[in-house]
């Protein structure tokens, strides 16, 4: 923890050290001396830069830290008052008091300043100016939002405060199937004029700000002015001698009118263009309604997929095409579709090592594996928005889903060196989805909306299961013991059915009791049904016994009622409220049992907020909600989940009840480039659905070779104990000069739960030892990045920063990692035509302090511009050559480490045109 601290130091010392400060305060009042609340305050230097802008506080007062000797202009705007000017010459501290004067009623919307500036405020819109961050090296949108101070972007998705945005748009439009990864890393840079950050985006266009449950985010980009009625794009096309390839081609056309997409890209070395989150994005479908109704109800099974997506494989192709368009024929009615198809195909070997320490005889298995995966995804999406008049709005959200997945896995196995086994493991998956939502909203007089929902949930999910082994791997399980063999071989296959079929209807009203208070009622009622199917063959021929044959009906129904009061003093606002639902269940299971299982739940929910001013704010808040089970977790037949994993579940498995508490701040500040958001949260989670797992390791000995079978009964339990978790996350980001940013950020979580683990040891089908625990599980971990950037002249960048990562796990044995992982990036625009750009890193992992891990990663890449609107790009990648990445896991029972083999050094030439 001391390297944290020193990290922290460095940050705050190094704004220290830049420039002696002084403060400027102030205290702004009417002509009567009444403190003016909310008036914006800039300051300016004598370049007329801006150096400053706050709001004054509801006492009317101001501070700014500025750096000492200098002469600046005060400026203080607030509706209903004339503009206030003031030259200060700041040799020491100051304490000035103001008075405004009297002048004519007006609305201001915008704060307007005295030159250029790269951010401005528009009420409750942050505005980025996209030139002013831009370096030259930016190739995409995703390449400018990362520059932006208080923005995140992970895997492609924009973050503020800690928080994913709701909307993101361009030019007030839903472009890609509202998939903003897609447009971040396609649409070009030289594209965007202006990034628009809405703080206080609303589902609902009628509500007022007391009527919104939690605060929201939307990103709005808009385009220069000369591509807002064109086409334009880029096409890509290279590749090396050998076997890589590069080819792309990305439209984009806009009109007043009309918008259209499309973009293809094709290559074979990693470049990552769509993964297993996307998809799951994309499951329920992105809608503004996500977070109305009940979470009941809404259950998917889209956690079980697994596309086995990777951007290293030696081997791999991997094809993205996505088509966009949409209309607005009138001012009322908006109409836009998409529909995009991805494929991979990926090849690699790897090897898999288990050490076994938890036992008197400590051992080690070893999997040497040859991987294969094929995918192919496809999606698309209707949108309808249609607005008769000035007080209604009706939405229309239609998004349909498939997914096939293939996967082949050929093993050999090994126990303490010697070879124990063969087996070739085959998984498919065909997954389809369809979604629907129907939704009115309606302003009813001058205080009060309604709205009225409907939503549609169909999925049926298909994964079958298939190995073919030299040993039976659950030998010592009275139900295989009797599997047949074929030419030394044994052969078990699986087939699963899972259909769900869910529908809903709720209404929300808000009814505006006066200016500072609000009360919101929202009922609704769920239907869903859920049908599971599993059947296991031996040798294609169906094993009967009734463990094995899955056949589990469930019919789910609640009906809801929640009520919320909302009430603002000053800057004080509090949302008090509780629901109540009643739950009924009705399951039917293979032995013909039916179980009726009906309930009522009471829900409270508290949340409370406080503004210091625009920029600073304090958030806490505490909800309660059920965690239910699916039908597969109540269905208590056998199902094989892997060659080492048989999961039955537990038809008397309950929800589980959870707490969670939260408290948040946030403090952004658009003209110092200073923002800080932190977040602390506690969950408790009372009778906890944990995992019970049995593991049997069968010891078969036949002279001198001794075969080793370790396979996992794992079931659903609701633990007598409560788990608990407290996580954190906090954002420090500071512009010390035009020329240096730095960004330091963290995350840390603890969690403490039950397990009940048994051991049990067979030889030769003789149990030898059998050990019974109830294991407490607790983890620690914690990541930090520090990141600094430095730019010169916007011809040259640097980012210099340190990851670090430290985790501990304690259950039956502990264990603790750490991982470094200092950075480096640069980008050189040495001419107007020439852009290098260049990347290193360097990782050290240690387990219980001794080194088991390093890796070093270099890329290069260097881009001509030819011509006009052509560009030469020669990438390098891996350019150290390695050839292996090694990661480490722990469990309950074992130590694993895994190596896997990698692509190695590429080179790709590559000719882009841009038009």
């Amino acid at each position: 923890m001391k390297k944290i601290l020193y990290l922290v130091l460095f940050i705050t010392s190094t704004q220290l050290s830049l420039a002696q400060e002084c403060k400027l305060k102030g205290s702004v009042a009417d002509e009567n001396g009444i403190p003016v609340t909310d008036a914006s305050v800039s300051i300016f230097d004598s370049k007329n830069e801006g150096k400053g802008f706050l709001f004054t506080s509801n006492v009317g007062e101001f501070e700014f830290k500025l750096p000492c000797g200098e002469k600046y202009d005060i400026e203080i705007e607030q509706s209903g008052f004339e503009t206030h000017i003031e030259n200060v010459d700041l040799t020491e501290n100051i304490n000035k008091k103001i008075k405004l004067a009297k002048g004519k009623e007006i609305s201001l919307k915008e704060t307007i300043v005295k030159a250029q500036q790269a951010i401005k405020v528009k009420g409750d819109t942050i505005e980025f100016d996209a030139d002013s961050f831009k370096v030259g090296n930016e190739e995409t949108l995703e390449d400018i939002l990362k520059k932006l101070p208080g923005i995140e972007v992970q895997n492609g998705k924009v973050m503020y405060k800690g928080k994913p945005m709701s909307q993101v748009t361009v030019g007030g439009r839903e472009v890609l199937g509202g998939n903003e990864k897609l447009l971040n890393k396609n649409l070009p840079s030289d594209a965007v004029s202006k990034i628009q950050l809405n703080t206080k985006f609303k589902a609902n266009p009628f509500a007022s700000s007391l009527q919104e449950d939690d605060e929201q985010f939307s990103l709005n980009i808009e385009l220069k002015d000369d591509m807002k009625r064109l086409a334009f794009g880029n096409v890509t096309l290279g590749g090396d001698a050998d076997k890589h390839t590069d080819a792309q081609a990305k439209v984009f056309y806009f009109s007043e009118k009309t918008d259209a997409t499309l973009i293809n890209d094709f290559n074979t070395f990693g470049k990552q263009v769509f993964d297993q989150d996307d998809y799951i994005s994309f499951f329920g479908g992105y809608s503004e309604f996500n977070s109305e109704g009940s979470i009941y109800s809404l259950r998917g099974n889209s956690n079980n997929l697994n596309l086995m997506t990777k951007n290293d494989a030696p081997s791999m192709n991997t094809y993205n095409g996505a088509v966009h368009f949409g209309v607005e024929p009138n001012k009322k009615l908006k109409i836009s579709g998409f529909g995009l198809l991805n494929t991979n195909n990926i090849r690699y070997n790897s090897k898999s090592e288990r050490y076994y320490n938890n036992i008197e005889t400590p051992y080690t298995t070893v999997d040497q594996e040859q991987n294969k995966s094929n995918v192919l995804m496809g999606m698309s999406r209707l949108r309808l928005d249609y607005n008769p008049n000035d007080k209604g709005q009706i939405k229309y959200r239609l998004n349909f889903n498939y997914l096939d997945s293939e996967n082949e896995q050929l093993v050999d196995s090994y126990y303490n060196d010697q070879k124990n086994s063969f087996r070739n493991v085959n998984s498919e998956q065909k997954n389809y989805s369809l979604s629907q939502t129907l939704s009115y909203i309606r302003k009813v007089g001058r205080d009060d909306n309604v709205g009225l929902y409907f939503r549609h949930q169909y999925q049926k999910d298909t994964p079958d299961y298939n190995v073919l082994s030299t040993t039976n791997p659950f030998s010592s399980f009275d139900l295989f013991k009797n599997l047949s063999q074929v030419n030394n071989q044994f052969n078990i296959n699986q087939d699963q059915n899972f259909v769900l079929n869910t529908a809903q209807v709720y209404g929300i009203y808000n009814h505006l009791l006066t200016n500072t208070s609000n009360l919101k009622i929202k009922a609704g009622t769920s239907f869903s049904t859920q049908d599971f199917d599993n059947k296991i063959y031996d040798f294609k021929n169906l094993m009967n016994n009734n463990s094995l044959i899955s056949n589990t009906d469930l019919d789910y129904n609640e009906t809801f009622a929640d009520v919320t009061l909302t009430k603002k003093i000053g800057s004080f606002q509090v949302d008090a409220g509780a629901g109540i639902s009643f739950f009924n269940e009705k399951s039917k299971y293979q032995d013909g049992e039916k179980l009726n299982r009906s309930e009522t739940k009471f829900l409270p929910h508290l949340n409370l907020q406080y503004k210091f001013n625009n920029a600073t704010s304090v958030r806490a808040s505490y909800t309660q909600n059920y965690s239910y089970p699916y039908t597969k977790d109540f269905n208590d037949s056998y199902t094989i989940q892997s060659y080492q994993s048989i999961f039955y579940g537990n038809r008397n498995l309950r929800q589980a009840l959870t707490h969670t508490a939260s408290l948040n701040f946030s403090h952004f500040n658009s003209f110092t480039f200073f923002n800080i958001f932190a977040n602390l949260s506690y969950t408790l989670q009372e009778k906890s659905i944990q995992t019970q797992s049995v593991l049997n390791r069968d010891f078969i000995i036949s002279g001198n070779d001794t075969i080793v079978n370790n396979y996992q009964f794992n079931t659903l339990i609701n633990s007598g104990n409560n788990q608990e978790t407290y996580s954190g996350y906090f954002m420090i980001g500071k512009r010390f000069a035009k020329w240096y940013n730095a960004r330091l950020t963290g995350n840390i979580s603890t969690s403490n739960y039950y397990t009940i683990t048994r051991n049990i040891e067979y030889e030769n089908g003789v149990v030898t030892n059998d050990d019974l625990k109830d294991v407490n599980n607790k983890s620690f971990n914690q990541t930090y990045n520090l990141e600094n950037s430095f730019t010169f002249k916007k011809k040259f960048e640097l980012k210099a920063g340190v990851n670090l990562n430290l985790s501990k796990y304690q259950s039956l044995s502990e264990q603790k990692f750490t991982n470094w992982r200092p950075y480096g990036e640069a980008a050189w625009s040495a001419t107007s035509k020439l852009l290098v750009q260049t990347d290193f890193s360097y990782r050290l992992q240690y387990r219980d302090g001794v080194e088991i891990n390093t890796a070093k990663e270099w890329n290069a890449s260097a881009r001509y511009n030819i011509a006009r609107k052509t560009y030469l790009t020669v990438t390098g990648g891996n350019l150290l050559g390695n050839n292996i990445i090694v990661s480490n896991s722990f469990t309950d029972n074992y130590i694993s480490t895994t190596t896997k083999n990698v692509l190695g050094r590429y080179f790709i030439v590559s000719l882009r045109y841009k038009f």
